[in-house]
């Protein structure tokens, strides 16, 4: 793994500890005043959230990697059932090939960045986690509890993958303008 990625999974889980201790602390210091619950509270939660974004993060690097560089098409693409496939056992896949290069051609302008689905994934890993582990203690009030953390998962994933984006395009334009003036 790159240092620039490991420095990002660090400094993402360790604002997570930092942001979610203090609003632990300050919560639980509105009903009592015992150091040790408040420490142990904001230890707790701290480590919690430090640990599910890194994981989180984790993810993000992962699915930005296999999609991020990537455009999609935004139709489905389903293989045209021809009537001479019986007699020629390659037409399935010259009808699946040509299929997709009919899609191209008609989604030209309409495609999906890589970026925008490579969040996905671990959003769904976190919801899943999110939901289970509520389920487990029986909260009352699931949907609305587990809502607000699939939300900020959401716009934490996609502002995490976009500025990866970013940076990546930001890059490879300096890299075009040095390699332009060079020649």
């Amino acid at each position: 793994m790159q240092a620039k990625v490991i420095l990002r999974l660090f400094i993402s889980g360790l604002i997570a500890f930092i942001s979610y201790s203090a609003w632990a602390y300050f919560a639980n210091s509105l009903v009592t005043d015992n150091q040790q619950v408040l420490i142990k509270a904001a230890l707790v939660q701290g480590l919690y959230s430090g640990g599910v974004t890194l994981f989180f993060t984790f993810l993000l690097e992962i699915f930005y990697s296999k999609f991020g560089r990537s455009t999609y098409c935004l139709p489905l693409v389903l293989p045209r059932i021809n009537s001479h496939s019986k007699q020629n056992p390659c037409a399935t896949h010259e009808t699946f090939t040509s299929s997709i290069k009919l899609s191209e051609r008609k989604c030209r302008g309409k495609c999906m960045p890589g970026a925008m689905l490579s969040p996905i994934p671990a959003l769904i890993v976190q919801s899943i986690m999110v939901i289970s582990i509520n389920i487990a203690f029986a909260t009352p009030n699931l949907w609305l509890t587990v809502a607000p953390s699939i939300l900020f998962s959401a716009i934490y994933g996609y502002s995490y993958s976009l500025s990866i984006a970013k940076k990546e395009s930001a890059n490879k334009a300096i890299e075009k303008d040095k390699n332009t003036s060079v020649s």
